[in-house]
């Protein structure tokens, strides 16, 4: 099972200001110094992230990036603007759970060269996070 989101971070900046400029609303943001209901701790930094895809994740992680490419360049190009302008850090976030280890749907993340090109134009890392449940 994957997960998929587009996060952003940064030492203090307004969150709500990259739903302006993208015009994507976050399913999750905070600003650096607002109190975490969690943990009742004051936020670090500030962040901003969507989900890519429905919330239970997918099979492959290839269903999301296809939408991250759906977004079209000049999105990508809003990104790379946040990021030169903002100072935004940018990554695309892949949650990956193994649950069986024989599954082969369970192995490996690969980005097509489109993606690439995407992420490359919005100045985006990626970041891989895997947690074994077997």
């Amino acid at each position: 099972m994957f997960r998929v989101s587009l996060r952003l971070v940064n030492e203090s900046a307004d969150p709500a200001e990259v739903s302006v400029i993208t015009g994507i609303t976050a399913d999750r943001m905070f600003r650096a110094g607002e109190r975490s209901p969690r943990t009742g701790e004051p936020h670090r930094f500030s962040s901003w992230s969507v989900a890519i895809g429905p919330e239970g994740g997918f099979e492959r992680p290839e269903n999301a990036f296809d939408e991250l490419v759906s977004w079209g360049l000049p999105m990508a190009g809003k990104f790379h603007t946040l990021h030169a302008e903002g100072r935004w850090e940018i990554s695309l976030v892949v949650v990956q759970e193994f649950r069986d280890a024989d599954d082969s749907m369970e192995k490996g993340v690969s980005l097509a060269p489109e993606v690439v090109e995407w992420l490359a134009t919005a100045d985006a890392g990626v970041e891989v996070d895997q947690y074994v449940y077997f």
